[in-house]
């Protein structure tokens, strides 16, 4: 029988696999009768930064993590995603264990700190590009700037938004909880400290929150500064018009939204598949801003349609 782990695989499957739904939707409920987060088996170096590695094939896959989060936020669930792999899942700019500027924390920057790490490992074939919120922004924008590096985009709730005033009203409506992932002082001045907001609403919010990785806590001293959280939120997501990069990719991108996710836009992102052919969207069933924490198996059948399916690519 099948537990309630498995038949949300069979939903995932449904909302994501088309007609290989059956297949898929089996094969989920045969390896995951339950997925915890588990703390990954990579490699760990440094060709500029700090990226984990699995895997030494000719499908790289590259997985970038939320603004709340760091590479361990993907677990050991991801690690399979190494076969043949390589998978790459880097600490972004001035997060973990990655360098931290003084400024320049914008999606370009972010974006070419990505790519020379690629380019220092030897990896330069197109991969698959895997980002969840922020990553999922980053990727994007890789898609976008550096066409003969992407094969696919899988986008798990991307944060676009219309404008700046649009996506700053919607993010301070939103609870730590519902943002999901770690969730510290600093980010929490970054969304919710500026003008009307007492200082110290923000370390009240935060003191609310627990980490969301079991046995992973990380450590204050590889918590992002203030000035890197507020400026990857202001220049990639408040003030990037991401929604606008979509004329300029023309790779095949999926964009993933759980149905309990209220972080973000969903009239946005709907408009934005109907708007481009080459991007599809599929809402899921289960899950909240926390998927790959709580739901990897949905995340690993939305990007199984690009590496079991070459042909949709």
């Amino acid at each position: 029988m099948w537990g309630r782990r498995a038949r949300q695989a069979a939903f995932a499957a449904v909302a994501l696999a088309g007609g290989g739904a059956a297949a898929v939707a089996t094969r989920l409920a045969v390896r995951r009768s339950e997925v915890r987060w588990a703390p990954p088996d990579r490699r760990r170096s440094q060709p500029y930064l700090s990226v984990q590695t699995i895997g030494d094939g000719d499908a790289p896959v590259v997985l970038l993590h939320p603004l709340a989060g760091s590479a361990d936020y993907f677990g050991s669930a991801f690690d399979e995603l190494g076969q043949p792999g390589p998978l790459v899942v880097p600490d972004l700019l001035g997060y973990g264990s990655s360098p931290r500027p003084d400024h320049g924390y914008g999606p370009d920057q972010q974006v070419a700190a990505v790519m020379s790490s690629l380019d220092q490992l030897g990896i330069t074939r197109a991969a698959l590009w895997v980002g969840h919120g922020l990553g999922a922004v980053l990727a994007l924008r890789a898609a976008a700037t550096h066409p003969e590096r992407v094969r696919a985009v899988v986008a798990i709730s991307p944060l676009l938004y219309r404008d700046s005033a649009a996506a700053r009203r919607h993010l301070r409506q939103l609870t730590p909880l519902e943002l999901g992932g770690p969730f510290d002082r600093n980010l929490a001045n970054a969304i919710y400290g500026g003008p009307g907001v007492r200082p110290r609403l923000a370390g009240q919010l935060a003191r609310l929150w627990r980490v969301d990785l079991p046995g992973a806590e990380p450590s204050p001293q590889l918590a992002p500064t203030s000035t890197a959280y507020r400026e990857t939120l202001d220049n990639c997501v408040l003030r990037a018009d991401g929604w606008r990069w979509f004329d300029q990719i023309t790779a095949p991108v999926h964009m993933v939204l759980p149905a309990k996710d209220p972080v973000p836009d969903p009239q946005l992102l709907s408009e934005l598949a109907e708007r481009h052919q080459n991007v599809s969207l599929s809402v899921l069933p289960f899950g909240d801003h926390r998927l790959p924490l709580t739901h990897p198996d949905g995340c690993l059948a939305a990007i199984d349609r690009f590496r079991r399916a070459p042909e949709l690519v």
